[in-house]
């Protein structure tokens, strides 16, 4: 984001919630099932470091009535420069997302939202993956 605004570029978020991960679903004690289970992003411990994140997401979306993956939508779209592309699974989830489009999130929540993205360390693919080998078959 700073380059983007820095030399006057645009961000395309192609992936904008993260293939899921800002939707509030998952979470270290829940983690998806099916191709999901084997992207490191889901991983326990990244599961654990978003935590704060998407405990934010929950929060501002209930001050909002409205979904986590809607505030992540809204917060994006409220940053300067950014287009975002949210894949949809069927109807409701597109109605979903752009209704997004119509939240208005307060300045303080902007930056809260901001700064716990910012925080959000991920850990490395073969970090994950060997955390989800010994989760597996160690217990």
């Amino acid at each position: 984001m700073p380059f983007a605004e820095r030399d006057n570029r645009l961000v395309i978020a192609y992936s904008p919630l993260a293939q899921g991960l800002l939707g509030g679903r998952y979470t270290a004690d829940h983690r998806p099932g099916g191709v999901r289970a084997a992207n490191p992003l889901f991983g326990t411990e990244n599961l654990r470091r978003v935590a704060p994140l998407l405990d934010l997401l929950r929060e501002v979306a209930a001050a909002h009535e409205a979904k986590p993956a809607q505030i992540a939508l809204a917060w994006l779209i409220g940053l300067p420069r950014v287009v975002v592309i949210p894949g949809a699974s069927s109807v409701e989830q597109v109605e979903s997302n752009a209704a997004a489009a119509g939240i208005a999130l307060h300045a303080d929540e902007q930056a809260a939202l901001t700064a716990a993205a910012r925080a959000f360390s991920p850990v490395s693919g073969a970090r994950t993956l060997l955390d989800g080998l010994r989760e597996r078959f160690l217990g």
